[in-house]
């Protein structure tokens, strides 16, 4: 299986918008590049399934103050189970 590369995205004299007094140059951003459709799907499967718990233990913590109904909380059960479903079924898809 071939391994994501690395590469680099040269932003040196980017203006900013708006903002005449932060224009200059920016630092060197990494960005990740997929050699495969199925390793995007993958990143993105986990991150939507890291989300779905973030937004679950938010939620119980809430429902303990009373800030939100039980309901709000089973969806995002609901949310968290079909994420995952999905990192389970793309998992196997490698």
């Amino acid at each position: 299986m071939p391994e994501s590369t690395l590469r680099v995205f040269p932003a040196d004299a980017l203006v900013s918008a708006g903002k005449p007094d932060q224009n200059g140059r920016m630092e060197r951003e990494t960005i990740l590049v997929h050699e495969t459709t199925l390793e995007h799907a993958l990143d993105v499967a986990r991150a939507n399934h890291k989300e779905a718990q973030r937004l679950l233990d938010e939620a119980k913590t809430a429902l303990a103050a009373g800030d939100i109904s039980e309901e709000r909380v089973a969806q995002l059960e609901s949310l968290l189970a079909l994420a995952a479903e999905d990192l389970k079924r793309v998992t196997k898809e490698q």
